[in-house]
């Protein structure tokens, strides 16, 4: 049977006081939905650029994207 031996003199026993933060507030189920579509856009635009260097709005009309998803697409 081994025997360990715990060094302590690394540790300090002394204890701080630790400031808590307000408690965050709930955030509604629309608040979510809002705060997931602009990171969706966002993540679209950033991928269109990275493929094509810009956002070619009439090539999307085209494709069938809407006029309202590529407005808020360009304001992400």
């Amino acid at each position: 049977m081994a025997k360990f031996m715990v060094d302590f003199k690394g540790m300090s026993w002394d204890y701080k006081r630790v400031k808590v933060g307000a408690a965050r507030k709930e955030k509604s189920e629309a608040d979510l939905l809002d705060q997931a579509t602009v990171q969706l856009l966002r993540a679209v635009k950033q991928k269109m650029l990275k493929k094509q260097g810009r956002v070619d709005r009439a090539k999307h009309l085209k494709e069938g994207y809407s006029e309202r998803f590529l407005a808020r697409l360009e304001d992400a």
